[in-house]
């Protein structure tokens, strides 16, 4: 004999009352593997060494580093006989430290390396900051020259360009073009000073280093000839841009470099 089966309602009552007793073990169940999980991981982290570092640790292994690359860069730059860099990536070390003591001994014990070669610095007083010149670059106001030189302040280098132009009287100039073979650069002379003494006038632009003017420079560098011509309010004024003053620009450029500038900011 059959059994007669279930209604249908009375079936989906034993499930329902199945799944509601069944609820709470399967919750505990879970939360139990996951709290499990989670104080392991907890356990893990409580076992991994805390790693403290004073802050005198933090500028002694900066101050190891810097030094590290400075005595490599003075090497390399001795080994190929680049001694101009040498002198300028060793003001950068430390005076007190017993890398500069090495390095300058070694730079010492080279005749060839002794002096700094095509650079002169000018020490800073309370009115112009610390200074690297060419020694190409004019001494004083009164000299015609077109140049690079660069100003340290506050242990920063930043470049700037400058135009000299000397006659008897001045011209007022308001702008300046520079030939370099087939390249033109018209640079405006946006803020001229004058100095003046007896019989002559002197007018120059002194200003940092823009896109326009680091193009200028560069093509000179690589220019066979070259011509400066100063344009007044009412007369012109050529001359050749020097050799000497070709090969400023191109000592000055890397001299920017080995103290740690970049061009990036006016590069292409």
């Amino acid at each position: 004999m059959f059994k007669k089966p279930l209604p249908e309602e009375t079936r989906y009552t034993i499930i329902f009352v199945g799944i509601v007793l069944l609820s709470p073990l399967l919750f505990f169940a879970l939360n139990h593997f996951f709290k499990g999980d989670s104080s392991t991981l907890q356990s893990d982290k409580k076992k991994e060494p805390a790693v403290i570092v004073s802050e005198s640790e933090k500028a002694d292994i900066i101050s190891k580093a810097t030094s590290k690359s400075v005595t490599d860069a003075v090497r390399d730059a001795v080994s190929q006989g680049d001694y101009s860099t040498a002198h300028l990536q060793l003001s950068k070390a430390p005076k007190d430290s017993a890398e500069y003591e090495e390095l300058r001994k070694l730079l010492a014990s080279n005749p060839r390396a002794r002096k700094l070669p095509g650079i002169r610095k000018e020490a800073d007083t309370t009115q112009s900051p610390l200074r690297y010149l060419d020694e190409s670059t004019p001494r004083d106001r009164f000299s015609e020259g077109l140049f690079l030189y660069l100003v340290e302040v506050s242990g920063s280098v930043w470049p700037k360009f400058c135009i000299q132009s000397v006659g008897k009287r001045a011209l007022d100039i308001t702008a300046f073009r520079i030939k370099a073979d087939a390249k033109t650069f018209t640079i405006p002379a946006t803020a001229i000073k004058q100095e003046k003494s007896p019989g002559k006038v002197a007018e120059y632009f002194d200003t940092p280093v823009d896109q326009l003017s680091y193009d200028a420079m560069r093509a000179l560098i690589k220019a066979r000839k070259a011509t400066l011509t100063c344009i007044g309010k009412s007369d012109e004024r050529v001359r050749a841009i020097t050799d000497a003053e070709k090969k400023g620009l191109g000592r000055m450029m890397d001299a920017y470099t080995a103290l740690g500038g970049s061009f990036a900011f006016v590069q292409r």
